[in-house]
């Protein structure tokens, strides 16, 4: 008999793994708002002092602009991940193209490994492939295995993220410098996708997903 899912734990985990990336992707959205303010602030003096009949460097003023129009793309960036990840908790969407997925939670972790001096690398993922699961389901599932690594990894190492098909399953593996064996998804989770982890040497985190049409 198959696992009974337990959905008061699963959905309140959906919901804290939801507020983590919003309030992940909103703080960097704030310091590049904040850096755009700093830039512009700066070009306003330049702008001032020209008026004042001062001479201003052209190249200095290019340079300024430059950087916020760098910036304001960056932020774009970040935005349009963003709405990405909020269609993901369309709860009609039964359907993951794991492909997008993985790119799309690899950008948004980023930040978080970064800050942990940590490079994210994803593999090419195999194109064409379908999880008979809700994307934020997926997705957070893919979070958490990053997470549990990035937990246990050696400052300035890499986390290598990639997806391999395995017969009529998908096989999601996180490895990487890891001190210790990394904490595996939260069970209600794993029930709900239909997958099994392990830890694999004590030193990646493996996932078999079922892939949409296997059998259950």
């Amino acid at each position: 008999m198959a696992a009974e899912i337990k959905w008061q734990e699963l959905m309140g985990g959906v919901l804290a793994f939801v507020g983590a990336v919003t309030a992940s992707a909103t703080h960097e959205i704030k310091n590049e708002l904040a850096v755009i303010n700093e830039q512009g602030s700066l070009v306003q003096e330049l702008l001032q002092m020209a008026a004042r009949g001062r001479e201003v460097d052209p190249a200095r003023l290019e340079e300024l602009i430059g950087r916020v129009l760098i910036r304001v793309a960056r932020a774009d960036g970040v935005v349009k991940r963003l709405n990405a990840f909020a269609h993901s908790a369309d709860l009609e969407r039964q359907e993951t193209d794991p492909a997008q997925s993985l790119e799309l939670i690899g950008k948004l972790f980023g930040r978080l490994a970064g800050l942990r001096g940590l490079t994210l690398e994803l593999a090419p993922t195999p194109a064409g492939l379908v999880l008979p699961a809700l994307p934020v389901l997926f997705e957070q599932v893919v979070w958490a295995c990053l997470r549990g690594a990035a937990d246990v990894a050696a400052k300035g190492s890499t986390l290598r993220l990639g997806l391999t098909i395995e017969g009529d399953a998908a096989r999601l593996l996180v490895e990487g410098e890891l001190a210790q064996p990394p904490a595996l998804p939260p069970a209600p989770l794993l029930t709900a996708l239909r997958a099994e982890a392990r830890v694999v040497e004590g030193r990646a985190l493996s996932l078999r997903l079922p892939l949409a049409g296997a059998e259950g």
